[in-house]
């Protein structure tokens, strides 16, 4: 994929080495790699990056990158979620990812997620724990996911989450070297001071459907109660109920958009 497409940037999933692999013996000498399990990272040496942190638990890493304003930089992430894998790994990366300060550093999270039926947009309603743990991720961090076509066979597996979505000029589907195929982004670092965020979908507390929400939880409390045979399955229960909450009697509204000058053009493979 590097000799092909000549990409600045490579994130890939699935590929579990062993610690006493040195990365020279896999990857190009032009590049600099990342790993953390089976995820890596692989960026041109001529980029400014560093790991900024890489989760202890989850195959999940997240790299810096930094542009020519000093202050100034995106985050890129790589993420895999194994198909039968706890939904934890998501709950992680929206605690790492969370909005912070009044201003939305741009990042991108590649990930390898195996939930065919997902809604990467957040626009289905949150009536299942995973699709509303999906949705506060999306609304919260002002991410799009601009990957719309299937992955592996019929389904879309392989998610690209990115803010803001003005930074991406294109985007495609190519054959890639498993039974995945690959995806081709072309984006640009925006190479300047970062304006105030001012795009923000945000939950309007103070206005939620009380009545509703006492209703709800009549009903839903006796179910929770029941079921669940030790505390994580409880826990994990009372957690999915009070996203289905948010989602369904807290409003949200959005503020005013970020804009993004076009500055430079860099490739991001998968």
């Amino acid at each position: 994929m590097i000799d092909t497409y000549n990409s600045d940037v490579v994130i890939g999933t699935e590929l579990w080495l062993s610690e006493e692999t040195n990365n020279a013996e896999i990857f190009r000498e032009d590049y600099i790699t990342f790993r953390r399990i089976g995820v890596r990272g692989v960026f041109k040496n001529y980029i400014d990056c560093r790991v900024l942190w890489t989760d202890e638990v989850f195959e999940m890493i997240t790299v810096e990158v930094k542009v020519r304003y000093p202050k100034f930089a995106w985050e890129v992430v790589g993420i895999y979620r194994a198909p039968n894998e706890h939904m934890r790994v998501i709950e992680r990366l929206a605690a790492r990812t969370e909005f912070t300060g009044n201003s939305t550093k741009p990042s991108i999270i590649r990930g390898d997620l195996n939930l065919p039926y997902a809604d990467w947009n957040g626009n289905s309603g949150g009536n299942s724990g995973t699709q509303a743990l999906i949705n506060s991720l999306v609304w919260e961090n002002s991410y799009s996911q601009v990957i719309d076509s299937p992955t592996r066979g019929d389904a879309l597996l392989d998610v690209y989450l990115v803010g803001p979505e003005s930074s991406v000029t294109s985007s495609g589907i190519v054959q890639g070297l498993s039974d995945h195929l690959a995806v081709i982004l072309d984006l640009e670092w925006e190479d300047t001071c970062p304006e105030p965020q001012v795009e923000k979908v945000v939950p309007v507390y103070n206005k939620t459907d009380v009545s509703g929400l006492q209703t709800f939880l009549r009903d839903k409390c006796v179910v929770c109660a029941s079921n669940g045979s030790n505390v994580e399955e409880i826990w994990n229960n009372f957690k999915n109920t009070a996203y289905e909450i948010i989602e369904r009697f807290v409003p949200h509204k959005t503020l005013r958009k970020i804009r993004t000058p076009n500055i430079i053009t860099r490739r991001l493979d998968d």
